[in-house]
């Protein structure tokens, strides 16, 4: 076999191990490309999940406020009910008198 021969093969060989390089390189950038948009569905199921609990606790400081309204009024309205019932338990001592 001449050194021209040799040659040829060892660059037939080359151009073989180049193509498998090539499929390798190939599955990989599907791989990638895969693995990417797998990130891309996480992060955007994240940032959903994330407003949606933004939502939820926007709408639980709003009904925490308005209960505080309510029991708020409700401290007013007992300190007034407090006041007329030792108004009345007064007029009724000084009947007894």
């Amino acid at each position: 076999m001449s050194a021209l021969d040799r040659l040829k093969e060892k660059v037939e060989s080359w151009k073989a191990e180049i193509r498998e390089l090539n499929e390798e390189n190939e599955t990989l950038k599907r791989e990638r490309e895969s693995l990417d948009e797998a990130l891309r569905q996480c992060r955007e199921g994240g940032a959903q999940e994330l407003e949606a609990l933004r939502g939820e606790t926007a709408t639980l400081k709003s009904q925490l406020e308005a209960k505080d309204e309510t029991i708020a009024a409700l401290r007013v309205e007992l300190e007034t009910k407090d006041a007329e019932i030792e108004a009345i338990i007064a007029k009724v001592e000084a009947l007894l008198e």
